[in-house]
């Protein structure tokens, strides 16, 4: 368990993974500060017990006054701007805020002796795969400006470290993660299927179905963020510990057989409308979580069938709500 006299603070905590890792951070007992500036989410930090600072990562005087008052000593890395066709089609903004953003808080954090830094970076950093299952020592390769960001931002994490400027550093790639609470900023394949098939209508299919993702639940994910923060005092008695880590379940499936399960899951007689295929988006992924396992002790529990029988009763259950 981290250490309760902690001090964690979370950028991007009110968003999707966000607020799932402030709940697991609230009921192990750590003291949590946010720094978001609410683009992508409305959440309401009713918790009084949490230090909220509406503001952007990109506000260089303000990020640094935060973290000077805050006594920080763990960052946990999240704000960012994550949509793959978003930066194909506003490449300023998303370098802007993944980059120049990322550096702001890690320039904030090294001044003020920040100990433990954690990254959510992400699988788009690979780009299309050369080899799998795609370890952490495979090839960068981005596709779109965001996997470039992501790519410029372990660059940039992993040399505040060389340089002893943050003491422990880790940076965390996930792949396709789900989970109840999704945006329609954050909202993935599994995201919008679900809210289709509670309307009655056909998933959306992009290309021929046959491409291969791996889905790992939003609770796992946050779980390897948290093992991720305990792993700093490891990190500094052996700098031979690697610093970056897989986060994925370790298990793929095509989006085909996705479409059809979560078909199946809805009870309905209807097969998905199959339409372009978009740029950016890779082909295959299988994933080698054998570093994540072994060092960080990450090990997906949740299963695909029980997470999409979650998500869809939780997407149907807001549906009839609003209705």
């Amino acid at each position: 368990m981290i250490d309760l006299l902690n001090r964690i603070l979370v950028t991007g905590g009110a968003g999707f993974i966000g607020r799932h890792l402030i709940k697991r951070l609230s009921q192990i007992g750590c003291t949590i500060s946010v720094i978001d500036n609410l683009s992508n989410s409305n959440y309401n930090f009713q918790d009084t017990k949490i230090s909220f600072h509406r503001e952007d990562i990109r506000n260089k005087e303000a990020i640094l006054d935060i973290l000077k008052n805050e006594n920080i000593d763990t960052c946990i890395h999240l704000a960012a701007k994550i949509s793959v066709s978003d930066s194909i089609v506003n490449p300023y903004d998303t370098m802007d805020v993944n980059i120049q953003g990322t550096l702001n808080v890690l320039e904030a954090c090294s001044i003020n002796n920040v100990r433990n830094f954690v990254f959510a970076s992400s699988a788009a950093a690979y780009g299309e795969p050369k080899q799998m299952p795609i370890s952490e020592d495979h090839v960068l390769d981005p596709l779109s400006p965001y996997g470039a960001s992501k790519m410029a931002g372990e660059v940039l994490i992993s040399s505040y470290s060389k340089f002893s400027r943050i003491q422990n550093a880790v940076s965390l790639r996930f792949f396709n993660v789900y989970g109840e609470g999704q945006t329609l900023e954050y909202a993935g394949v599994i995201t919008k299927f679900a809210e289709r098939l509670n309307k009655g209508l056909r998933p959306i299919i992009y290309g021929d179905g046959m491409q291969t993702r791996d889905f790992v639940s939003v609770n796992d994910v946050v779980t390897a963020i948290v093992m991720a923060a305990q792993l700093g005092d490891n990190l500094s008695k052996a700098s031979a510990v690697p610093k970056i880590y897989n986060v994925a379940s370790g298990k793929s499936i095509s989006i085909s057989d996705l479409a059809s399960k979560m078909i199946k899951i809805s009870g309905l007689d209807i097969t998905p409308i199959f339409e372009k295929e978009r740029e950016g988006d890779i082909k295959y992924a299988e994933v080698d979580t054998i570093r994540s396992k072994s060092i960080l002790g990450f090990v997906a529990n949740e299963t695909i069938e029980s997470g999409l029988k979650q998500l869809m009763q939780v997407t149907s259950a807001d549906d009839s709500a609003t209705k």
